[in-house]
């Protein structure tokens, strides 16, 4: 077990404070998810597998990233970059569930997470996902 923990440490750059939190924030929108599809009655079998994909995308990412900046000799700055962007990112979708099941938000954010949302629709690279 200590062995697959030391694969996991290495790949992913160490088990920091960064990683940590971006670990709890993948199971806080797991568990978001879930509940906007319980509370919008859109049960599916794969909304759970795409979750899991997702976060396996990322900590492939976040690998990916580690290896870079050793390629590099840089001291962990893509690696760093890349586990806050999914941090920000997931922290968005986490805001965006809640508003879709009914949560009152203050106005601001939801105004904020709107423009946000279009702004990535005119460049095409729209990260909205169907759960």
């Amino acid at each position: 077990m200590i062995h697959i923990y030391n694969i996991i440490s290495y790949l992913l750059g160490g088990i920091d404070a960064p990683m940590i939190v971006l670990f709890i924030v993948m199971a806080y929108v797991y568990i978001t998810c879930w509940c906007k599809v319980i509370f919008c009655h859109k049960m599916n079998k794969l909304v759970g597998l795409k979750g899991i994909i997702r976060s396996i995308g990322y900590l492939m990412i976040v690998s990916l990233a580690t290896q870079l900046d050793k390629i590099m000799g840089s001291s962990e700055a893509i690696r760093t970059i890349v586990i806050y962007y999914f941090i920000a990112h997931e922290g968005l979708l986490i805001v965006k569930c809640w508003c879709k099941m009914g949560l009152p938000l203050p106005q601001k954010i939801v105004d904020t997470l709107e423009n946000l949302v279009g702004e990535e629709d005119t460049l095409g690279n729209t990260t909205e996902r169907e759960e």
